[in-house]
């Protein structure tokens, strides 16, 4: 096919662009925040790459793949709506794992792209051949996607944001989680967990694995209770029929969890090389995938112990007796959990936080108070309201006010512009701190020019 990608420099955009062309198929596309570094790679594959956006474009293409951050409006993907060839980011990903036979399907509200990404290293470490489409850079590739011919499995990080998960009809379905996320798609907690329950059962006569996390879990627990092929994962403490459990042995200086994860009579331990609570969760979820399709457990292990995360997903630089952490989150509960973990690491925590759409900002904002009121330090960003309407009374402002309510030696302060918050974080940020960076890609930028790396 000739796929023409709107927006193909993006993370998302870019994995299943660099996914089809490996596959054989003619890409082309625009972009035109893409970098140089972004167009040398697509152009020394013969790709062509436009700077604008026009509809003369698309001519020639079989498909034109937008993703949510093309507008309606757009000309190119008015063009292709008017030919019929227009398809969403996320469905697009549905056609081409749906079309292999082993794909793998990895959902939730948080946590999906390293808990997807430990799915493909287990299969690595196993020998067993597989691909994979992610939203980030596994730490030590250079690509988000993997294109193996004759693979046995295609791991695929599903997105929930815009309902298009719902296409997808995988041999194998993990969900990883269940919170409130997306609220400019979602109606409340109930819309998203029956989107959840409706795609499990239309899934149902695949392998399905829940684990049983999140403020939602129990509210799905309950919509499935008719349904017994369901695989359940959920810790020792939980009030619920699971096939596999697990508890917290003991954690290292670092947070590196052991857990001992427990099927009936059988007991593996897992040694998990990343830090954090979340990430020891991410990684019994990615467990249980590969020992239900039969993975040796000493394989499991040993990659539990050996995976390294994916690229900006708490990903930690350092220079000297300062360090940064990167960490594309913003959901409170991941905003908690990674401040938590880093806090035993540093002196002191500097923590910058952008607020991002009202619809969401709005569900969670005393919930991110409580959350970044963990540090010591709290930069909050100018607000992006992504486009809707503002809500009154809500700005960064008054979430630095609400932190101060919460935890008064908490020096939490909103800025104006980018430039104002990086000059202060480099006055302030001193030998044994640590900067975390909740945010995405020029916020990231921002962190290691604030630490001089």
């Amino acid at each position: 096919m000739k796929i023409f990608f709107i927006g193909i420099a993006g993370a998302g955009m870019a994995s299943l662009a660099r996914y089809a062309l490996e596959q054989g198929n003619e890409v082309f596309g625009s972009d035109p925040y893409a970098s140089a570094q972004a167009r040398a790679y697509w152009t020394d594959r013969g790709c062509r790459i436009y700077s604008e956006h026009h509809a003369q474009n698309i001519e020639g293409a079989d498909m034109v793949v937008y993703s949510s951050a093309i507008p309606v409006g757009n000309v190119e993907r008015m063009a292709a709506s008017a030919r019929g060839i227009a398809v969403s980011r996320g469905e697009a990903l549905a056609r081409f794992a749906n079309a292999h036979g082993g794909s793998i399907a990895v959902c939730g509200t948080h946590g999906k792209g390293t808990t997807s990404g430990a799915v493909a290293h287990i299969f690595a470490t196993a020998g067993i051949a597989a691909g994979d489409i992610l939203g980030a850079v596994p730490r030590g590739r250079l690509s988000s996607s993997r294109y193996v011919e004759n693979a046995r499995y295609l791991v695929c990080e599903v997105d929930e944001s815009d309902r298009t998960h719902r296409f997808h009809r995988p041999k194998v379905l993990l969900l990883n989680n269940v919170e409130v996320d997306h609220l400019n798609t979602y109606r409340d907690l109930d819309d998203i967990v029956d989107a959840f329950a409706d795609h499990i059962r239309a899934c149902v006569a695949s392998t399905v694995i829940v684990h049983y996390a999140g403020v939602g879990a129990p509210k799905l627990y309950a919509r499935l209770s008719d349904l017994n092929r369901v695989i359940w994962i959920a810790h020792a403490d939980e009030a619920c029929q699971a096939q596999w459990r697990y508890r917290y042995v003991s954690c290292d200086d670092e947070q590196r969890y052991t857990v001992e994860l427990r099927n009936g009579e059988t007991a593996i331990q897992l040694d998990c090389g990343l830090c954090g609570r979340a990430n020891a969760q991410n990684l019994v979820s990615a467990s249980v995938t590969a020992l239900t399709l039969g993975v040796d457990a000493a394989y499991v292990v040993a990659a539990c112990r050996t995976y390294a995360g994916l690229c900006d997903r708490c990903e930690v630089t350092r220079n000297g007796r300062r360090a940064l952490v990167t960490d594309y989150a913003s959901h409170p509960t991941c905003v908690e959990n990674d401040i938590a973990w880093n806090r035993t690491q540093c002196h002191r925590i500097l923590a910058v936080y952008h607020p991002y759409r009202y619809s969401l900002m709005a569900y969670h904002w005393d919930g991110l108070a409580r959350a970044l009121s963990r540090a010591d330090v709290v930069f909050i960003a100018p607000f992006d309201g992504a486009g809707e309407p503002p809500v009154e009374g809500m700005d960064s402002e008054d979430l630095a006010r609400r932190i101060r309510a919460y935890v008064p030696t908490c020096r939490a302060m909103a800025f104006d512009s980018f430039d104002a918050l990086e000059k202060a974080a480099k006055t302030i940020l001193t030998d044994d701190d640590r900067l975390i960076i909740f945010g995405g890609g020029p916020l990231f930028t921002m962190g290691h020019r604030i630490l001089g790396s």
